[in-house]
């Protein structure tokens, strides 16, 4: 549809310049202006589409893969990445947008996961937590790669906590395989492409909390 639409805003661009013979040295009427503003907004619409919606695996050349440069090693014994992000929506619109687009498994990599003995439910609303969050979701999903699904896929966790006008998410995916010291950039790309897939705007970028290829702090003794 975007696409579509950039189409006609194209025929119509053209046909005005053509009928008008105007010059590009010359200035540009207002509703001219107008159009080619909203035929370049449009194409910049669909590239992020478009980028959003390609493969989410780093596979064998992770340096060609956009967002597969945060390789990480042992963080969390195997590699794992955990980032947060504010977005400018609601918990309980976070949490359904989340959830419809691991349910939906985007590239066919993705799952939303439940089930278990016990099995809690996502809605954390009816404990009232306040500390250190006020939580309201939790959600786990799993990402998979054509070497390791299913039960070896990457464990994803995420939890979505009210804050300001908005919402605090925390994304966590984890290399699920034993002995996966490393996963050549594929945890933070796993969270970055589901993240983009959701749709929100982003104003800022992932604050790495821990993996992702940060350095691992100075372990400190427990009192």
């Amino acid at each position: 549809a975007v696409l579509a639409q950039a189409a006609l805003w194209r025929l119509r661009l053209h046909t005005s310049i053509r009928s008008r013979r105007t010059s590009f040295l010359c200035p540009i009427p207002e509703d001219m202006a107008r159009v080619l503003f909203a035929f370049a907004a449009l194409v910049g619409s669909a590239a992020v589409i478009e980028q959003a919606t390609g493969s989410s695996i780093c596979g064998d050349d992770p340096t060609e893969v956009p967002d597969c440069n945060h390789e990480d090693l042992g963080s969390c014994g195997n590699a794992c990445c955990v980032v947060e992000v504010w977005l400018p929506a609601a918990p309980t619109e976070v949490y359904v947008r989340l959830k419809e687009v691991l349910s939906s498994g985007m590239d066919g990599t993705f799952e939303y996961i439940t089930g278990g003995d016990p099995n809690p439910g996502d809605d954390l609303r009816p404990y009232k937590i306040s500390q250190p969050k006020p939580f309201q979701f939790i959600v786990q999903g799993r990402h998979n790669a054509p070497q390791y699904k299913g039960e070896d896929g990457d464990i994803l966790d995420f939890n979505i906590a009210a804050l300001g006008s908005g919402s605090s998410l925390r994304m966590f995916s984890l290399s699920r395989i034993h002995g996966a010291l490393g996963d050549a950039g594929q945890n933070f790309k796993s969270l970055s492409f589901l993240l983009k897939n959701t749709q929100f705007p982003i104003s800022t970028d992932f604050t790495i909390v821990h993996g992702c290829g940060k350095a691992i702090g100075v372990p400190r003794a427990v009192v």
